[in-house]
């Protein structure tokens, strides 16, 4: 008997995903970190030392939320989100008691000055407020903040060589904490569900290798940037697209994904009804600069009962010491 080769049916696939991600440094066996195991495993890149990042004196803790808050837009293609659902978002925010949300499909200006109004009803003011977007002319990003934003950028959302843009934007703004400034990327990737015009899982690569690269740009810039970057990025961990996002492994560079779980012990943010899914596809990374300010303890999934009510995503938050 001889033994089998590998066909081109799948060597084709493999070979069209390594170019989508061009010079991306995904296959690298040193880029894998290592499996857990009951041996403590230090998450800090062997290469940064310590002492390489100073807390400043006037560091100050917040707490961040990342929500896709499902709908709350006006949509030929799916129902207006009714008052019971927006009610359960507003409740579930409200007892969490953020600094800094950064939210998904959202619609247009005056949704995002619903939100901000009904936080400030149930006695939380947030009232700077950021809204951008992408080709997609009905759902968008944004961002409020107790902290003033002391500044904004409008990346380039065309995705060179490939004739299309972001379909959600991306969202980038610079918020001032205390005496820190600390940079917010918010991203709504390409759903898992199949469109004509693009192929959707390397849509999603693509425009999650289009971050990356701005990502890279903000960090060669200034490699003591405090960056948090954050949002639905509709796949899961080990994903080529949410790896894209991260970067390489045991670098500078690399965004640690915050890992956190609900009262349960369970990760997952998202519930896909149709396919009876539970997934992990919501993130908060940071750069290492900003990694040991992470509260651990303090940052969970937002399990409130309400949840299912509100959105088809739970929310995460991270608490910054």
């Amino acid at each position: 008997m001889t033994k089998p080769s590998i066909t081109a049916a799948v060597l084709f696939p493999i070979l069209l995903l390594a170019v989508a991600i061009g010079g991306l440094t995904l296959f690298r066996i040193d880029s894998t970190p290592p499996w857990r195991s009951t041996s403590s495993v230090s998450q800090t890149p062997d290469s940064l030392e310590s002492s390489d990042f100073k807390i400043s004196d006037g560091a100050k803790p917040f707490t961040f939320i990342t929500y896709n808050v499902k709908n709350w837009l006006i949509s030929n293609q799916s129902p207006p989100k009714k008052p019971e659902a927006k009610e359960a978002v507003i409740q579930i925010l409200a007892e969490a008691d953020p600094d800094v949300i950064g939210l998904s499909e959202i619609g247009s200006k005056e949704d995002v000055e619903e939100i901000r109004l009904l936080m400030a009803e149930a006695g939380h003011d947030l009232p700077h407020t950021y809204h951008t977007g992408g080709v997609d002319t009905v759902r968008h990003l944004a961002i409020l903040s107790r902290f003033p934003i002391v500044s904004t950028e409008s990346p380039s959302l065309a995705i060179p060589g490939k004739g299309y843009s972001m379909q959600r934007g991306m969202l980038d703004v610079t918020i001032e904490v205390g005496t820190e400034k600390i940079r917010f990327i918010g991203l709504h990737l390409k759903s898992k569900r199949n469109t004509p015009e693009f192929n959707q899982a390397l849509l999603r690569i693509d425009e999650a290798a289009h971050t990356r690269k701005h990502i890279d740009a903000i960090l060669a810039s200034d490699p003591q940037a405090m960056v948090v970057c954050y949002g639905d990025f509709n796949d899961t961990t080990r994903s080529l697209s949410t790896r894209a996002i991260f970067g390489t492994y045991r670098t500078p560079e690399y965004l640690s994904p915050i890992h956190v779980k609900d009262s349960r012990g369970e990760s997952w943010t998202h519930c896909w009804a149709y396919q009876d899914i539970y997934s992990r596809i919501d993130f908060v990374t940071v750069s290492q600069p900003l990694k040991r300010r992470v509260d651990k303890n303090a940052s969970r999934i937002i399990d409130d009962p309400e949840w299912e009510t509100a959105s088809d995503h739970r929310p995460v938050l991270v608490r910054f010491k």
